[in-house]
Order: C-alpha cells, then sequence, then structure tokens
C-alpha cells in the first residue's frame, strides 16, 4: 500500500473514533423530550433517604404534624428548613437537556452504582433520582430515575443541594424558646448577673437592680440566645474533656414551657456550649459569648422622655424664673400661660424635639442622695410632658445648668443620673426663648410697598 494511501486510512480511523468518542460523552439531544425529571406536589412526600458512597444512608419522614423528622433510629431534631428546601428541589427538578430516551449501558455515566441517590415516598409511589459523573463540560451531572432507561443531565448545584450529611439536616439551635411567651431572662457573665422581665412588649432591668430598659437592647440579647446555633458536634451526650467550671456565660430563658438554659465556655480559641434543650457539647462562634457579656448600662433606656413621636397634649417648662406653659388646641398650639396667645407650631415642635431627644451619655449615679451634687436639686430646668390620652402619665424630667460641662439630668421619683450633652441642655433653654419671643410685627416700610403694590 502506498504511504499516502495509508496516512489518509489512519486520519479516518482517528476520525471516526474521535467521532465514537464524542457521540459516547455527547449522545445526540431528543428535542422532543421533555426536560422535566420528577414533578409532584411537595406535602405528598412521605420521605427522603439519601444515599452517599461509604456513608450511612440518612432517612427522614414527615411526621403527623407534617414537620420533618430522622428515621433510622436518629433521636435528634431535624431542620424543618433545610430539609424543607432539599424536598421543594427534588418536587420541581428540570433537566438541563434530555440525552436519551433509551440507554442501555450505564456505566460509562458512572449510573450503574452511582455515588449518590436520593430516594423518595410518596403517598402514592415514589422513586429514585441517581447521580452520575460530571458532563465533558463540568457544568452538568448525567442523572437517571432508577428503573427507567431515559438519561438527562441537570446542573451541577441540583446535584450539590442532595450531597448533605446529618449536620447539615439537623436543627442547630441550641435552645428551643417559644418567643411569643417569653417572660425572664438572666445572664450571669463577666462577674455579674443581670436579670431582665418583660411585660407585653416592654422589658424591664430586674438585676441588679430595677432600672428601665432598652427593649430593642435586650430584644438583641434575646434574639442572640434564641437563634444561638451549633457550628460543630463535640461530644454527644456527656459533657467529654470539655469543662464548664468557669462558664463564658450562663443564660435563662424562661417563656411558658418552662427555662431554658445556655451555657457558653472556651478552652483557648476553641468555644463550645451545652443546653438544656440539647444532650451534649456543641462549637460556637466567638461571637456568641460576646453578645451575652454587656454591661448593663449598654441594655438601660438612654432616653430621658418615653412619650415617643406622638405629639403631647401637655408641655410644661421652667427655666430658672421664666415658666410657659403650651397646650394643643384645634391642631393649634396656644400659650396658656401667656394669655393664651397662639405660638407658631415650628417654634413648639423644636422644643419637644429637644425634650424628645434627650439621651443619656452615660450614668455617673443610681444613688438619689447624690443627685444634689449634680446640680439638680434644685435643677435649672423643669420640663413636664402629658402625652395624649386619658390615661397618660405625665413625665417630668429635671436638667442642670447648661452652663455646666458636661450637664446632668433626672427623672422625677427616680434616683438615677443621667450624664448628657451640655449642647442638649443649651438647646432647650434656646427653644424655650423662642418659643416665648413675641411675633414680629410687619416693618411700616414694608407694609406701605405692599400697600403700594397693591
Amino acid at each position: 500500500m502506498k504511504p499516502t494511501r495509508l496516512l489518509v486510512a489512519a486520519a479516518l480511523l482517528a476520525l471516526l473514533c474521535g467521532a465514537v468518542w464524542y457521540t459516547r460523552e455527547n449522545p445526540p439531544v431528543d428535542e422532543d423530550a421533555a426536560p422535566k425529571v420528577v414533578e409532584f406536589e411537595e406535602d405528598s412526600l412521605k420521605s427522603l433517604t439519601l444515599r452517599q458512597a461509604g456513608e450511612d444512608p440518612i432517612t427522614v419522614l414527615r411526621n403527623a404534624d407534617g414537620d420533618w423528622e430522622f428515621g433510622g433510629g436518629l433521636d435528634i431534631a431535624a431542620d424543618d428548613g433545610a430539609v424543607g428546601q432539599m424536598a421543594s428541589s427534588l418536587a420541581s427538578l428540570n433537566a438541563d437537556r434530555v440525552v436519551s430516551e433509551n440507554v442501555v449501558e450505564w456505566d460509562p455515566y458512572e449510573l450503574s452504582e452511582p455515588a449518590l441517590s436520593v430516594a423518595f415516598e410518596l403517598e402514592d409511589g415514589g422513586g429514585e433520582l441517581q447521580f452520575g459523573r460530571d458532563t465533558p463540560t463540568g457544568s452538568g451531572v448525567f442523572a437517571r430515575l432508577k428503573g427507567e432507561p431515559r438519561l438527562f443531565t441537570v446542573y451541577s448545584y441540583n446535584k450539590t443541594s442532595f450531597e448533605k450529611s446529618v449536620f447539615d439536616l439537623r436543627d442547630k439551635r441550641l435552645v428551643r424558646i417559644d418567643q411569643d411567651s417569653i417572660s425572664q431572662v438572666t445572664v450571669e457573665a463577666g462577674g455579674q448577673t443581670l436579670g431582665f422581665e418583660r411585660e407585653n412588649d416592654d422589658w424591664t432591668i430586674v438585676k441588679p437592680m430595677e432600672l428601665r430598659a432598652d427593649d430593642f437592647t435586650v430584644g438583641d440579647l434575646v434574639r442572640a440566645v434564641r437563634t444561638a446555633e451549633m457550628t460543630e458536634v463535640l461530644a454527644d451526650g456527656a459533657s467529654g474533656d470539655y469543662s464548664f467550671d468557669r462558664p463564658l456565660a450562663t443564660v435563662t430563658v424562661t417563656d411558658e414551657s418552662g427555662n431554658h438554659e445556655l451555657v457558653v465556655a472556651n478552652a483557648g480559641d476553641t468555644y463550645y456550649a451545652r443546653s438544656s434543650d440539647q444532650a451534649g457539647v456543641y462549637g460556637v462562634s466567638s461571637t456568641l459569648s460576646e453578645s451575652l457579656d454587656k454591661p448593663v448600662d449598654e441594655f438601660r433606656n438612654k432616653k430621658l422622655f418615653d412619650f415617643g413621636f406622638d405629639d403631647p397634649q401637655r408641655v410644661e417648662v421652667r427655666d430658672g424664673d421664666v415658666a410657659v406653659t403650651i397646650v394643643r388646641s384645634d391642631e393649634k398650639w396656644i400659650l396658656e400661660s401667656h394669655e393664651n396667645r397662639a405660638v407658631e407650631s415650628e417654634k413648639v415642635q423644636t422644643l419637644i424635639d429637644r425634650l424628645r431627644g434627650l439621651t443619656a451619655t452615660g450614668f455617673p449615679s443610681d444613688n438619689g442622695a447624690d443627685i444634689a451634687k449634680y446640680g439638680l436639686a434644685p435643677a435649672a430646668i423643669n420640663a413636664t410632658v402629658i402625652p395624649q390620652g386619658e390615661e397618660a402619665a405625665p413625665e417630668q424630667v429635671d436638667v442642670s445648668s447648661p452652663d455646666s460641662q458636661p450637664a446632668y439630668a433626672a427623672r422625677a421619683g427616680e434616683p438615677h443620673t443621667y450624664e448628657i450633652e451640655q449642647s442638649a441642655a443649651q438647646g432647650i433653654r434656646t427653644a424655650l426663648q423662642a418659643v416665648l419671643a413675641e411675633p414680629e410685627e410687619p416693618d411700616a416700610a414694608d407694609s406701605a410697598e405692599d400697600g403700594d403694590d397693591s
């Protein structure tokens, strides 16, 4: 045979082999095949079983209440959200493309003994979804339904959504608290004990003493406990080698079901916790202990007035020998103390804003006997606000001289002294003077010009 013919034959053979390989790797697409892999109502799903090579099967079952729980003797709670997301992914799984409607040999796609499969049981049947090797492009995975000849590809993230461990699917919350019925919280951390009580949606500090609480800050504390999650399982059942003799923080939350305790400790850079609701020791984030170990002042209500953003119905302010009483009447503000003359709403609003914005920058004393040494007995400025509503209780705040730096304030009937910015006290004085200022008379020349224009 001539060399030229031999070369041509070799080239044709190479092309043929390449075509065979390419056809096997990328079988022709049946354009008429439906891209839907499985389709069922998610509520009809009764169980899922994940089988991964080298791992024990994981089964989750829907109980009589419609919640997910582990099967196979696993006595731990399942994460309804994590399992539900996986169930949702299966219930509406679409193929990227249907490769073939009739495949006989599954080995080339690693689907004879798949590394991952998902068996599912429905109210009226079930099936098993199997995942094979990656497609040549790496963006997809070959897959099939067991017992069916159809071969399709799905996107890689579809497979990833089922590559889950028991830890991935378990309820990682360390305590299970009913947020709506929480009534008490106690925190022992940093050598102090803080106690909080809730009535309706209002929090009060009760330890180390009774103090007004900042609802948002206490709410953040409760949220940190309620949403605290394990990052890993360190010891099942017993504490093992993890000591809780000197914990960083111990928190007890009381709801309608009783007390829930969370204890956080550390050994070097390892932070761990135990809980009354979960047997064992679990790794946690270092930020958990940081959110629990805060001084009492961070939880205190720093606002001097509680009347909020609604305009009050009556405001009384005294600054030395100057005193005013302002009332709301027919959508207007009236200076009751000054012959009921009308006053500009803008000026009154500025004064109300100055009172509303009084905010503590510190708490120098909680001893009522100390109020005098902070210039509050008697006070230079006294303000009383009566909110709207028949049952609204008056609020009275005393403020030290605006000339002092810093200035101080106190709520009537309470032993606590609040440190405030000097500018806050000066702002009250300035706003009060603006309210008392007589309305400016129009300039005579301006009046004459107005008359000429007319």
